[in-house]
């Protein structure tokens, strides 16, 4: 074996190029050369010391360094340290849920030279671990072991390419949000329980065409905001988001989340929790309606009209202070009263009352409408079936004279001009397909897939939506099972009053403080009045005096009067406020402080104390909120784009999907339980990018792990994340 240089002349440039070769005798006995290696261009020095390497080889010799090798330098440089172990937890646990595939199957890569299901990993993993970054995305990626562990060159990871990707999300998010449930139920089975809540985001400007200007639920007024209407089930995973526009009402927007998801299957028997938003009359009429079994509060003002067999008596003569030197007697003496009266105490900050089952009238928004003697009677049929029926009705009194136009038919059916449109364009559809539908040949179909149909010009493409939804909704109900209700009925409601006795001393403390400083609003009014030179208009006082007490939400409990009175040591006339409280208005506001009214369907398989604990477990979406907000970091907001705006809010939601699953994981160790913590303690750990004069190609080696860090590992069973040898075989090589 010898060392053949090979050379070339470029330009006026001479280069080197070195071969290992071995001599050998080909079979027809003619010598020649097989080339064992191709070193490439070589140095003078490197040309030489190989020369001698193997000349020493062949004699059997052993070479020897000059000098002392102890103090040989080598030149090892770390020319890059990349954030590594946090990030790397967060994509383990994000192929773990198969994200990869589902991303691969309804986002294909075509002709993208990145994967989309790449970038949008990429972007969860941002918001997990490094949410508050005033790097944008393309600036933050190639500052990561990412490029590594995606095999994604920094240079295609651009601004044009993450907005791209962010309007296919918000394309596919039906098709995530439904992907998602599927996996959640193939690892745990059923869901034990379901919550819905609404929050706000707001913007760094305008923002989008969503986006109104109101106050936040933090309390900052006067921004543009959206609001995100959240189902998720007991861990805290995200089942259903929607993006609304920021002034739409809460109940409103749960309401619309109800309309999408009664008719899922998944559902089954699991117990819907929702907030006093929907305690009002008519959400509640709605969650009847809806078939589900549900759970909420009612509001305080509403107790009245379900039931006066709360047991508030004892607690009328207690006057709480509410100060801090005063809570901790001031509790006890109210769950001592609270025990007194009869309830059933769980722990020191819950006492329960079980009112049974009672029955309440409700007015359900769909109106009774007569049957005209068409083929298809609404009142029996479900869904967006009963709309057609009901269109056919609509057209038929029409065409006969029976209304002058649709705004005359709406003000007798007592619906809006646009709800009539709405049920009258489902007449769009081929008559074949409304029959179909009728018929129930495509199942239960929803009224929002009708309208959605009725969007579509060809019959093809309509027919492949519904036959599509016929593989995943349910079917029409069997005949004889009763139809949606209508007008006003009288339905069962299972009935559970709680106590909380910290919450009645701070609610009554509250109010004692806010009439404490209405009434030294007034006597400070009264003073200037009595010191002004000029005798103010009566109409004016009593507006300034109005709009006080409103501003603490008391004008019920207060009677004000303006009058003249004449100043006896000066002889001039001034005004005088007088503030009367109204004893029994008062009363009604003190009654049930402390007091929760639950109002859940009739056939809860609960006692008190278990319906009790399980609507206080609703802190579990609240907590979901929490986390995009301050975690995640939700908002501020900087797009302007409707579609990029529910593609971010996508993001903030897998995002909070791998949070709570590796908090869940650590739920039961000793180690920090959220994964905000745990990806700090993580972030210790990089990637370090190692190169040297004498190496042939640059090389990566992580920190050394803490036995922090190899604890958390463990817990995550993801211990091969630390192990050089493993962290050997995942690294691609970055192609840049």
């Amino acid at each position: 074996m010898h060392l053949r240089i090979s050379t070339k002349r470029i330009g006026g440039n001479v280069y080197n190029y070195a071969q290992l070769v071995e001599s050998y005798r080909r079979d027809d006995g003619v010598p020649g050369h097989k080339v064992i290696a191709s070193l490439g261009q070589l140095s003078d020095r490197e040309i030489a010391n190989l020369r001698v390497a193997l000349q020493a080889s062949r004699q059997d010799t052993t070479l020897v360094l000059p000098g002392d090798p102890s103090r040989a330098e080598w030149q090892a440089r770390i020319t890059a340290s990349l954030a590594y172990l946090d990030l790397a937890v967060a994509l383990e646990t994000w192929n773990r849920w198969k994200l990869p595939g589902l991303f691969n199957r309804i986002l294909p890569q075509k002709n993208e030279a990145v994967a989309p299901g790449d970038v949008i990993a990429a972007l969860v993993l941002h918001r997990c671990t490094d949410p508050g970054s005033k790097l944008y995305a393309q600036r933050w990626f190639p500052r990561t072991a990412l490029p590594e562990l995606l095999g994604i060159d920094p240079k295609q990871f651009g601004n044009t390419r993450i907005h791209r990707t962010l309007e296919a999300l918000d394309r596919v998010g039906d098709a995530l949000q439904d992907e998602l449930v599927q996996r959640y139920r193939s690892k745990d089975g059923l869901f034990a329980t379901l919550f819905m809540d609404v929050t706000d985001a707001w913007f760094a400007g305008r923002g989008p065409d969503l986006a109104q200007r109101d106050r936040t639920k933090e309390g900052f007024s006067n921004r543009h905001k959206i609001g995100i209407v959240l189902l998720c089930n007991e861990h805290g995973y995200p089942l259903r988001w929607r993006v609304v526009p920021g002034k739409r009402r809460d109940q409103l927007c749960m309401q619309d989340m109800l309309d999408q998801v009664e008719d899922v299957d998944w559902i089954g028997d699991a117990p819907l929790i929702c907030d006093r938003a929907m305690g009002q009359a008519k959400s509640v009429a709605r969650l009847v309606d809806s078939g589900l079994r549900f759970l909420t509060a009612t509001t305080r003002s509403e107790i009245d009209s379900y039931t006066d067999a709360i047991p508030d008596r004892l607690f009328r003569e207690l006057n709480p202070v509410g100060s801090e030197a005063t809570l901790q007697g001031e509790m006890a003496v109210a769950a001592t009263t609270a025990e007194a009266a009869g309830l059933q105490k769980v722990d020191d900050l819950l006492y329960v009352c079980d009112l049974g089952v009672c029955e309440r009238t409700f007015s359900f928004e769909r109106p009774q409408h007569q049957f005209s003697g068409a083929t298809w009677d609404p009142d029996t049929l479900e869904g967006g079936a009963s709309f057609i029926a009901l269109a056919r009705i609509f057209a038929d009194s029409l065409r006969k004279g029976e209304y002058r136009n649709k705004s005359e038919l709406a003000e007798k059916q007592g619906m809006t001009r646009a709800r009539v449109t709405q049920i009258m364009n489902t007449l769009k559809l081929p008559t074949l397909l409304q029959e179909q539908i009728l018929a129930g040949d495509f199942g239960y179909v929803p009224e929002r897939l009708l309208r959605q149909c009725a969007q579509i010009d060809r019959e093809a493409e309509q027919r492949a939506l519904l036959e599509a939804n016929a593989h995943v909704m349910r079917p029409v109900r069997a005949a004889g099972k009763p139809p949606r209700r209508v007008g006003r009925q009288t339905v069962a409601l299972r009935l559970v009053a709680y106590f909380n006795p910290r919450m009645f001393v701070e609610q009554r403390g509250r109010l004692r403080c806010r009439r404490q400083r209405i009434e030294h609003y007034v006597a400070e009014l009264n003073e200037r009045l009595r010191r002004s030179d000029h005798i103010r208009d009566p109409h004016s006082i009593r507006v300034e005096v109005h709009n006080e007490i409103a501003r603490w939400k008391l004008v019920s409990a207060f009677n004000v009067q303006v009058s003249t009175v004449k100043d006896k040591d000066k002889g001039k006339p001034y005004r005088h406020v007088r503030l009367t409280l109204d004893p029994d208005a008062w009363a009604r506001r003190v009654r049930y402080a402390g007091f929760v009214l639950l109002v859940g369907h009739p056939e809860l398989p609960y006692n008190a104390a278990e319906i009790a604990r399980l609507y206080r477990q609703k802190d579990t979406v609240e907590k979901d909120f929490q986390t995009i907000k301050s975690v995640v970091k939700l908002r501020p907001m900087f797009h302007h784009t409707d579609a990029k705006v529910r593609a971010h809010v996508s993001l903030c939601m897998l995002a909070l999907l791998l949070d709570r699953t590796i908090e869940r994981r650590l739920r039961h160790s000793k180690l920090p339980h959220s994964a905000a913590a745990c990806f700090e303690q993580l972030r210790s750990c990089r990637l370090n990018l190692i190169t040297s004069d004498h190496a042939i190609e640059p090389t990566y080696a992580a920190t050394e792990a803490t036995q922090d860090q190899l604890a958390i590992l463990q817990n995550l069973r993801m211990k091969g994340l630390a192990d050089p040898e493993e962290i050997a075989e995942s690294i691609k090589f970055r192609r840049s």
